[in-house]
């Protein structure tokens, strides 16, 4: 092995420079003593506070410095500053469990704040799409103390989306945007850039800060932010880089456990490994637990909200010092180790990671003032040359930011997007915004050109424009449509997905299957056939994100069609019944793909055995969450069907269609279907009141279903119905899903059971007596 120095980052004095007198009043320096807890300033801080003065300014920021430099602190001192001015101010972060993170950091700073700086601590609240399904609407005027909001992205993009909101959205003082390099990324940074966008384009524009570690050429952030005051720091906790070169001879895991062992010798010392995929972290993890008689746990988006909270709380209280991650969650893992291993830097399908991306991770490397140790191990068979590489970490260079739209249409294609230029479509959902933004005035051309001219890529982006209104209004989707005095509007179709942030092509697939259901019978009859089961395939088969569970084979087909033949008629799915269940050369699953415009596995969709075979395998998808949401266990659906490590992948997969789910039950009424009803099947009045009662039906099968996946327990219907019944005739809270989880532990798995069970015996098995009153109200009256 070839060990290669990659840079070393020297410690930094921290600042000892006083910031009270002439730098700030009383009330800031005691605030920022609180914030920082009484530790001597991190350099970006003391330049941020003493030489550009952000306390006194109006301007934007961008903050540039390196992980673990103290940057955050910048951004609450933003936040703060809007709230002390009446106004609300919102942290973006780009991953849910960030949010949760910097809500819970920001509460406990907060609550510490001295009387004197502020008579009310400021609410924090969290807005992420956990809780859209919890009916979560903005409120009017910011609380008495101020209000801090930490959502993401996608969330607040929602709330821009409905005009019915600019009261709210008229209310922001400050946002301040962490990870902000993500501005460059193909999938995330159209949304972003159209949220700064916004804000830059109201009336009167709240306070925009952007945040990040590896920004390069921030200048040009500094040009589109303008007026804007830019922050950058170099200095961090000392860091010291490494490239390790192995051998063909060598393994990559035997070399980690010796390094690893070395680095634990140190009691105060903690490591994070970073892998690619979630199956070689459990695997490392569970190799090193052996290898070095110490725990080394996995950290993944595989495993359950509870799992990777648990796992946290292990390494942060020292617990655990050895952390396996996915280096997808590397932007999220913001917990202190001071050694960082890269054992992947070059990913089947998609290539090597980027220079900016590894000196992103390797930056996490320190803890406290705990000197940090970062390396990236290279096979003879990696992307990188080892040299290569070293020169380029050693020389920290930083690709300038670009807008997404600046992007080569050969980076789309690489990063997995095919079909004409990808970038038209990014264009279609920023257009759709700012026409779900406008309401029923609609837009023009030239005035969705000067809204979409406040986006970083502005000029780019103008040029694609045309395509998007085309690709919007074209007749096979009717998203928009343009009027006589030729503004542009959203359909009653598109303005439904729209707002619901239902991704374009589920809204135009999903679209076009009811328009074509409706065109084969018109009298509503197919509709009513429509089922349950049929909403969870739909979501199965359109979005990108549905798990692909099990190999398609002969034999699945034939158990998943014996298990569809052996369920009650009105549990039947009619679009599996009719158009995919059938022996290979008879299906016609490439019809109803050709409706749904998926074409699977990147083949014409006439292709008959690839097209059945992606139906059968969204089927199992479908099937495994018809079986959640009846309460069904886990370990019997993986049994039964023969699928493994469902745990994390179940909530993944369970939280991608509880969002499409509840955007797809607003789009199920007669107004989105009315003109195509008249005019392309020339439908009778009482053929309209039929196709509504159908559609009607369909959307409450779709809320009742969203209702059985959030519980996905057996008691499930009995906690629906307490929330139904009981819940507005009590003062106070209502019996929620904790309440589900510790009688499922108690080993009460139905009502059959509670009903032999006294208030005291409820107690006993963990539930607070008022709930267990709740409980026993409802049981009395639903089983008498």
């Amino acid at each position: 092995m070839r060990r290669l120095d990659a840079g070393t980052v020297p410690a930094t004095p921290t600042s000892a420079a006083t910031l009270s007198g002439d730098l700030l009043d009383h009330r800031w320096a005691a605030i920022v003593g609180t914030l920082s807890r009484g530790r001597a300033l991190r350099p970006v801080q003391h330049q941020a506070i003493a030489q550009h003065r952000i306390l006194e300014s109006r301007q934007n920021v961008v903050v540039c410095a390196p992980p673990n430099s103290g940057k955050s602190l910048v951004g609450h001192l933003l936040l703060l500053d809007a709230v002390l001015q009446g106004r609300r101010a919102i942290l973006l972060e780009p991953l849910r469990a960030l949010a949760q993170e910097q809500a819970d950091e920001l509460t406990e700073r907060l609550t510490a704040l001295p009387p004197s700086t502020l008579a009310t601590p400021p609410r924090v609240a969290i807005s992420t799409g956990d809780y859209r399904l919890e009916g979560e609407l903005p409120g009017g005027a910011p609380p008495q103390g101020g209000e801090i909001i930490v959502a993401t992205p996608e969330r607040l993009d929602a709330i821009l989306r409905n005009p019915g909101n600019a009261e709210w959205i008229a209310s922001i003082g400050a946002v301040v945007l962490d990870e902000a390099h993500l501005l460059s990324d193909l999938k995330r940074g159209p949304t972003l850039e159209l949220l700064v966008a916004s804000m830059l384009s109201l009336p009167a524009p709240p306070r925009i800060a952007l945040l990040s570690a590896t920004i390069g050429e921030p200048e040009h952030l500094r040009e589109w932010l303008a007026p804007c005051q830019l922050v950058i720091s170099t200095a961090r906790t000392a860091l010291s880089r490494e490239v390790w070169a192995l051998k063909a001879d060598e393994t990559p895991d035997e070399v980690l456990v010796e390094a690893i062992r070395e680095a634990l010798t140190a009691p105060e010392q903690a490591v994070i490994v970073f892998v690619y995929r979630r199956a070689a972290a459990d695997t490392l993890a569970r190799k090193l637990t052996e290898a070095l008689g110490t725990a080394a746990l996995p950290y993944h988006s595989g495993q359950s909200s509870s799992q990777r909270l648990s796992t946290r709380a292990e390494f942060q209280e020292g617990r655990c010092r050895c952390l396996v991650s996915t280096t997808a969650l590397a932007m999220g893992v913001n917990l202190p180790a001071t050694h960082i291993f890269v054992r992947d830097s070059t990913f089947f399908g998609s290539g090597k990671l980027r220079v900016d991306e590894l000196l992103q991770i390797l930056g996490r490397a320190g803890r406290g003032e705990r000197k940090g140790h970062a390396v990236v191990l290279l096979r003879p068979n990696d992307d990188w040359n080892a040299d290569e590489l070293a020169a380029l970490l050693r020389a920290e260079s930083l690709p300038a930011l670009r807008s997404a739209f600046d992007v080569t249409t050969k980076a789309y294609a690489d990063h997995g997007k095919t079909g004409g230029d990808p970038r038209d479509l990014s264009a279609a959902g920023l257009v759709a915004s700012c026409l779900g933004r406008a309401g029923e005035t609609g837009l023009s051309r030239e005035q969705l050109g000067t809204w979409l001219g406040n986006t970083l890529g502005a000029r780019s982006l103008a040029t694609r424009i045309d395509a998007a209104l085309r690709w919007l209004t074209d007749p096979s989707r009717v998203i928009a449509y343009v009027d006589e005095q030729q503004q542009y509007h959203l359909t009653v179709l598109g303005r439904a997905g729209v707002r619901s942030m239902l991704p374009l092509p589920y809204l135009s697939g999903l679209g076009q299957l009811l328009r074509d259901l409706i065109s084969l019978d018109a009298n509503g009859r197919l509709l009513q056939r429509w089922s349950s089961l049929d909403h969870l395939l739909v979501a199965a088969l359109l979005p990108e994100r549905a798990p692909k569970l099990r190999r398609f084979s002969e034999p699945l087909a034939s158990q998943i069609d014996a298990w569809h033949e052996n369920r009650p008629v009105e549990d039947k799915s009619l679009l599996f019944a009719e158009w995919v269940m059938s022996a290979a050369g008879a299906s016609k699953a490439e019809e109803l793909l050709g409706s749904l415009g998926v074409s699977p596995n990147g083949k014409a969709s006439r292709d008959l055995g690839h097209a059945r075979a992606r139906a059968y395998s969204a089927m199992l998808a479908a099937i495994v969450l018809d079986e959640r949401s009846r309460g069904v266990p886990l370990p019997d659906i993986e049994r039964r069907w023969g699928v493994h490590d469902l745990e994390g992948l179940d909530e993944s997969w369970r939280d991608t269609a509880l969002w499409l789910l509840a955007g797809h039950a607003n789009l199920l009424e007669v107004r989105a279907f009315y003109h195509h009803l008249r005019e392309a099947c020339s439908a009778t009045d009482e053929q309209v009141k039929a196709t509504k009662r159908a559609l009607g039906r369909m959307r409450s099968q779709a809320y009742d279903l969203l209702e059985a996946l959030k519980f996905c327990s057996p008691l499930g219907p009995m906690l629906r119905g307490i929330r139904s019944t009981v819940g507005p005739a009590v003062d106070g809270p209502v019996a929620g899903i904790a309440t589900i989880r510790k009688l499922e532990a108690a080993g009460v798995t139905s009502m059959v059971q509670i009903r032999q069970m006294g208030i005291d015996a409820l107690v006993q098995a963990g539930i607070q007596k008022r709930y267990a009153r709740q409980i026993r109200s409802y049981i009395d009256r639903r089983l008498r």
